[in-house]
């Protein structure tokens, strides 16, 4: 055989016999779930609290709880009985804790990891996209969201386990894209630039007629556009909508496709969901979720807020 003829069929089986998850989209269905769950570099992180985890779960996957994901509320001073209400919790945990967490998960580098919560609503969906930023935050290429989660897996007729799973550790290797996490002073500068600001909180926080704690000013960041994080999902459910349908809902609140845009809630869990619409599902790769969002804009006085509605507690 004549070598360019060789090296031609050669490309042609390498190409037919690759692993079709090189290619997964980053939100896939039950139906491909169940098709690909053989695949030897598929790793199922189940994100359901520990004691929903043991009762059912998809075959094979290992149990990463939600709140793993991000730093939880200080300890309480022995003495006092208090916590620190200055100190931000829920945000993102630091790199090097993050990498131990997935390396003991048993996920390498190059392995497609599929989020799975339990598909009970919209909630659900955004603690899946948030944990999809958070490995794309680590630089893990192949990430996918379960469509509809676990609810969608067993409705599709597919086998559930109970239980425990575990894989082998892994040495995993952080490639942590600070581009994807903006603090405040980066979004303070996008807003002087006049970059595209998405508040996926609801109309009441949006409009300032309530906030989420006593130290958080009213109102939302100035020139804000409003999208609801419920609205992105399917009626309120754990599904996301259609890409055309998101399309459209995007342009109907006067939010672009494409460009430079941040999205923002009050701890960086509802935003997670309409930044994972934008740029996993409409491809702008130019999106970024703000982790701090409201609870650390609305506490610091040097940043700027707008309120459509004020309320006069005094009056």
């Amino acid at each position: 055989m004549n070598r360019p003829l060789e090296y031609l069929l050669l490309a042609i089986l390498a190409f037919l016999t690759a692993p079709a998850l090189a290619s997964a989209p980053p939100l896939v269905d039950a139906q491909w779930l169940k098709d690909d769950q053989g695949q030897s570099d598929l790793v199922v992180l189940d994100i359901q609290s520990p004691k929903d985890y043991q009762r059912f779960h998809i075959p094979g996957a290992v149990n990463a709880p939600y709140d793993r994901w991000r730093t939880q509320p200080p300890k309480q001073d022995s003495k006092t009985a208090r916590t620190d209400a200055s100190e931000l919790t829920s945000m993102l945990p630091p790199i090097e804790q993050l990498e131990t967490m997935v390396g003991d998960l048993g996920v390498g580098n190059d392995d497609h990891v599929v989020i799975v919560a339990t598909g009970r609503g919209s909630g659900d969906l955004a603690a899946s996209a948030r944990v999809f930023w958070t490995l794309k935050v680590i630089g893990h290429e192949q990430v996918s969201v379960l469509d509809g989660g676990l609810v969608a897996y067993a409705d599709a007729g597919a086998p559930l386990a109970r239980g425990i799973e575990t894989r082998p550790t892994t040495d995993y290797q952080a490639n942590f894209q600070s581009a994807l996490v903006p603090d405040a002073q980066a979004v303070r500068a996008a807003l002087a630039a006049k970059t595209s600001l998405v508040d996926a909180r609801g109309e009441g926080e949006f409009v300032g007629v309530y906030t989420s704690g006593d130290a958080e000013r009213p109102g939302t960041i100035p020139g804000s556009r409003h999208l609801p994080h419920d609205w992105v999902s399917d009626s309120g459910s754990g599904t996301l909508r259609s890409p055309g349908a998101l399309k459209a809902l995007f342009e109907a609140r006067g939010i672009a496709t494409d460009g430079e845009q941040v999205h923002f809630c009050h701890s960086g869990h509802r935003a997670a969901l309409t930044w994972f619409a934008a740029y996993a599902v409409l491809g702008n790769e130019e999106a970024v979720l703000y982790d701090g969002s409201m609870m650390e804009w609305a506490r610091d006085d040097s940043l700027p807020i707008s309120a459509k509605i004020e309320l006069c507690d005094a009056c």
